[in-house]
């Protein structure tokens, strides 16, 4: 299952395995072709388990660190389709993505519609920089070639989305329905209930699931000290769980609660990442301090796990194990770096696949002596809180000084780890500008069912005249439109040649961006296309030529702009 693996286990193949790591994600897409889908829960086959298709930022993460001996190229057309197409299988792609592309976030007609959000989010991140890397690094006779660019643009917008399913006025991420009504007002809302929005664990263990967006998340919570004081408060918060949709405690919320870190549940896969956001909010020696906690008591071998403080899923636990034990994390994955925890042996040696080695050097450390004083990488000072793959990959000695009392060592502004927003600044993705509220549509000639277009849910769709047609916008205001999506009926094909323009007074047209004979793999498929010439428009149109009697239909059309050109 990725869903329990994808955080540890398959950044240690990339790094520690690299050829094995490889090979098993080119047996991933040997089922791909053979079926389909990559799955996301292989039993060996589509089991409908768990939540989100995280095979793609494990495979993304190991293609970006260096692992080469697999099909690149099948692997991104397979994370694309679990990301832009309507899944016929219960068992695999995301559910709900019919309407969730469009709304930004997977709503609560779908069970756990929370969690399935919010690791799309973490995947769709992944699919962004794999396409960026792309960009240049495709091979000769890619024939997608053309579209990593907007891919990457669009997918990273994506990654932005959890803003969303921020309710302020309780603090968490919380469900929203397909109109945007929360799920629960203040007054009903409970932090330390199970299931529902939340797979197998609570809202405050997702309170801090963007890892992908650090600087992002943290101005939700008022800046990287108000993040700071959210964790603080998720460690001081009781273990008490209600049992929620679960209707009787399961065995990860015994486990969370024997755990004895307040609402922590290192026991399972949703908490791995969060000992680690210490580093995000600028404190590290929080970090330091309580992974050296859970390394000397949740690994023990008495009554918690045998050893294990939970399922021991593939390697998750143990994976978890050996990277905080050398001082370094995936924390952010789909991107090729590690932020720096602390060491917990004195020496520690990691003889790599390539025969060279990693070498953690921290003579002082003990449970006392927890606390990063500095370090050195290769013999030189080392301040930053993050660590990049290729640096370890090619063997690496790390020395550190440890001390009993916390220090400022990586905690200044120019040490946190990378992220997809500006520091100080909340997540504005793009948005889109059609639909209810947003100006006026209109077709030429007349299409039935036009609304059907914009009304962010691709099981309805529209057929297109066979002759030449156009769909217009007018907008109250100048709004600048900068990517185009698409989404393909279940019908007809979609069509494949189309021009955008763009006036200023519904007089005097100019043409921002032609397609001709683009194609689109599945039903009910959503691609993106950049404009190549954005500017500040009040009207638009998206013009087709005639198709000589062929049907033609469309589920959605997205007009995407800044935030700022539509009402959050």
């Amino acid at each position: 299952g990725f869903w329990d693996t994808f955080r540890t286990t398959w950044p240690a193949y990339a790094l520690f395995t690299p050829d094995d790591a490889g090979a098993l994600v080119q047996g991933f897409l040997e089922q791909y072709r053979a079926g389909g889908w990559v799955a996301r829960w292989s039993s060996p086959g589509y089991a409908d388990l768990m939540v989100g298709t995280s095979a793609d930022v494990a495979f993304a993460d190991a293609w970006l660190k260096g692992v080469r001996n697999f099909d690149v190229a099948s692997f991104y057309q397979s994370a694309l389709k679990d990301a832009s197409v309507v899944s016929p299988l219960a068992g695999t792609g995301r559910k709900g993505l019919q309407r969730s592309i469009f709304n930004g976030y997977t709503d609560t007609g779908v069970d756990e519609g929370l969690s399935w959000s919010m690791d799309g989010y973490i995947n769709d991140f992944a699919i962004g920089n794999l396409a960026d890397a792309l960009t240049t690094q495709h091979a000769a006779n890619d024939p997608y070639a053309a579209y990593y660019a907007d891919d990457a643009r669009y997918y990273r917008n994506r990654g932005l989305d959890y803003v969303n399913l921020f309710d302020a006025d309780v603090g968490f991420f919380v469900g929203r329905a397909a109109n945007g009504q929360w799920r629960y007002g203040k007054a009903d809302f409970d932090p330390i209930r199970w299931g529902g929005d939340y797979t197998e664990t609570d809202a405050w263990n997702m309170a801090f699931h963007a890892p992908q967006d650090g600087a992002g998340l943290a101005a939700l919570y008022g800046g990287h000290a108000g993040l700071a004081a959210k964790l603080d408060a998720f460690f001081a918060t009781p273990g008490n769980f209600h049992v929620g949709s679960y209707g009787e405690p399961i065995h990860e919320m015994l486990e969370a609660r024997d755990v004895r870190m307040g609402q922590y549940g290192h026991s399972n896969q949703p908490s791995h990442h969060i000992l680690y956001m210490y580093d995000v909010a600028g404190q590290p020696w929080k970090t330091q301090d309580k992974v050296r906690d859970a390394l000397s008591r949740l690994y023990v071998g008495s009554e918690i796990g045998q050893g294990y403080p939970g399922d021991e899923d593939n390697g998750e636990m143990s994976a978890w194990y050996v990277f905080s034990a050398a001082g370094f994390y995936p924390l952010r994955m789909g991107s090729p770096e590690y932020v720096i925890g602390a060491p917990y042996f004195p020496h520690m040696d990691v003889r790599l696949e390539n025969g060279k080695h990693i070498v953690i050097n921290a003579p002082a450390v003990s449970d006392t002596n927890r606390y990063i004083h500095s370090l050195q990488v290769n013999g030189q000072p080392w301040n930053k809180l993050s660590l990049p793959h290729a640096l370890l990959a090619q063997g690496a000695t790390l020395d550190f000084v440890m001390g009993p009392k916390p220090s400022v060592w990586g905690s200044d502004a120019s040490s946190l780890p990378a992220s997809l927003t500006a520091d100080g600044q909340k997540p504005q993705p793009m948005r889109d500008l059609t639909g209810a509220g947003q100006g006026e549509a209109n077709s030429q000639p007349a299409m039935d069912k036009l609304d059907a277009l914009f009304d962010n849910d691709s099981d309805t769709e529209t057929m297109l005249p066979a002759v030449a047609s156009t769909v217009r916008w007018h907008f109250p205001q100048a709004r600048q439109v900068t990517m185009l999506t698409l989404t393909s009926g279940a019908t007809s094909a979609a069509p494949s040649d189309w021009q955008l323009q763009a006036s200023s007074d519904g007089r005097h047209w100019h043409r921002l961006d032609t397609r001709k004979g683009e194609t689109f793999s599945s039903p009910h498929q959503t691609r993106v296309f950049g404009i190549r010439q954005p500017g500040n428009y009040a009207f638009y149109r998206l013009s087709f030529p005639a198709t000589q009697g062929r049907a033609r239909a469309l589920a959605e059309i997205e007009l995407l702009g800044p935030t700022g050109s539509k009402d959050q």
